[in-house]
């Protein structure tokens, strides 16, 4: 049986040629390629004006200084520097896409140094959307596989292979030097805890980008000759690590078009929650001929959904932004009582909010295997004892029910034009979508 290395390189290059076709599903590709480079460059570029990326932006000029200043950066940096703010950028609100089966982001850790190294290295458009496929199709398959150990964050553990693979093609290394940095990413993928998560840690924006750093130093030293094991396939620590082996043969379509885009801030998760609470608030409010609810007008409220929701986002009674992104209470609370989930509801004069904290107080959840996929039901006792129930079995953004391409663009010009201002952010999204494979990265000033 041919290697992992080996079976990589025969996938890598399989994609290559699949985005080279110039066939109809090329096109659909190459198109869906360049709305997830929009999609989480917005993200990351509202989240880099924020005071704590502005600070990190600070401290990396400080021995990091480079050629690498894309639009909404403060300081100019070194493309590792680049890529760890970008994804930490990236994380800031929770705004940014992802691929379900794989329980992470692809995304997330490919395009910040897909971006960084594209500019650093002058690479065209084409080159750098070569990169994030491969990149993300790699880390969906090994994120697939990887079981995810309790008491650990998916972020920033098989990402490094992502990263790395996405490196090495802007890197334009050989299929040899490619598939050892692969196995050397494998063999150094990090380990990020979740405990920064439960706490509301800032560290816990740094696990992508560490990964992502971490990608580029590998390829560039794979470039060197510091290649990975060729025989990973038999070690038992890395086989222990899996759910099933790595599937890395050829299938249809590719995993960055069955991604979920995210039109509301915090974890995935959440989303489920917070739906089923807005339509059951929108529901009462007509039936009760009213504009308002308020939570003095039922009892207790019970959230069931789905196992691995609960396992990440069971955060009862969160003190901070990060605690609140990831607190399925949280998302149910605060859109009963304010009728909208939006980065701002995150905020610590928000989470201060006594109603909050009195209607926390009266929110249940429980884990349950009812439906298929993703799901979240609220059920509200009435003050005669009557429940009422909303159920959500879908979202807008998930691969059964994408949302347009409208939608799309108009949630990266909300986040891409308070910093880059209205011109600036229409000439990188028109350049980004129509300019041609051979055009640099980014539009001339």
């Amino acid at each position: 049986m041919p290697s992992l290395s080996d079976r990589a390189n025969t996938l890598l290059d399989g994609l290559a040629q699949q985005l080279e076709s110039g066939d109809a599903a090329a096109g659909r590709l190459q198109r869906c390629l360049r709305l997830v480079l929009i999609d989480t460059m917005a993200v990351a570029v509202a989240g880099l004006a924020e005071p704590p990326l502005l600070a990190l932006q600070e401290q990396q000029q400080r021995l990091a200084p480079g050629p690498v200043h894309l639009p909404g950066m403060h300081r100019s940096l070194a493309a590792g520097a680049a890529a760890q703010l970008l994804a930490a950028a990236a994380c800031y609100d929770e705004l940014v896409e992802g691929y379900a089966p794989s329980h992470g982001r692809p995304g997330l850790h490919v395009v910040p140094v897909c971006l960084a190294l594209g500019q650093a290295l002058n690479r065209p458009l084409g080159e750098v959307l070569l990169a994030l496929l491969q990149g993300y199709e790699l880390g969906a398959r090994f994120g697939e596989a990887y079981r995810v150990p309790a008491g650990e964050h998916v972020d920033g553990t098989w990402g490094t292979v992502a990263a790395t693979v996405a490196a090495s093609t802007l890197l334009q290394a050989t299929a040899p030097q490619r598939g050892g940095a692969l196995t050397a990413a494998l063999a150094q993928m990090s380990r990020s805890l979740y405990r920064p998560v439960q706490e509301g840690a800032p560290s816990r924006l740094l696990h992508p980008g560490l990964a992502a750093a971490r990608g580029i130093d590998l390829a560039l030293a794979a470039a060197a000759g510091f290649l990975g094991p060729a025989g990973l396939d038999q070690d038992p620590v890395l086989t222990a690590l899996w759910r099933q082996p790595p599937d890395l043969s050829g299938r249809p379509g590719c995993a960055i078009e069955a991604g979920y885009v995210k039109l509301l801030p915090g974890a995935r998760h959440l989303h489920y929650a917070a739906t089923a609470a807005l339509r059951w608030r929108e529901r009462r409010n007509a039936a009760a001929g009213r504009t308002d609810w308020s939570p003095r007008q039922s009892g207790a409220i019970r959230l069931r959904t789905y196992p691995e929701a609960c396992t990440y986002c069971d955060n009862p009674r969160p003190r901070n932004r990060i605690q609140a992104q990831f607190s399925l209470r949280f998302a149910v609370a605060a859109t009963l009582l304010w009728g909208e989930l939006r980065p701002a509801s995150f905020s610590q004069e928000r989470l201060a909010d006594p109603q909050l904290g009195a209607l926390l107080e009266r929110i249940s959840v429980e884990a349950a295997d009812d439906h298929p996929n993703r799901w979240a039901e609220l059920i509200v006792r009435e003050p005669d004892g009557q429940e009422e129930a909303e159920l959500v079995k879908g979202l807008p953004g998930d691969p059964g029910l994408p949302i347009g391409e409208p939608e799309r663009l108009a949630k990266a010009r909300a986040l891409l034009e308070p910093a880059l201002g209205q011109q600036a952010a229409a000439s990188l999204l028109r350049h980004w979508l129509e300019a041609p494979l051979q055009a640099p990265l980014l539009p001339n000033p």
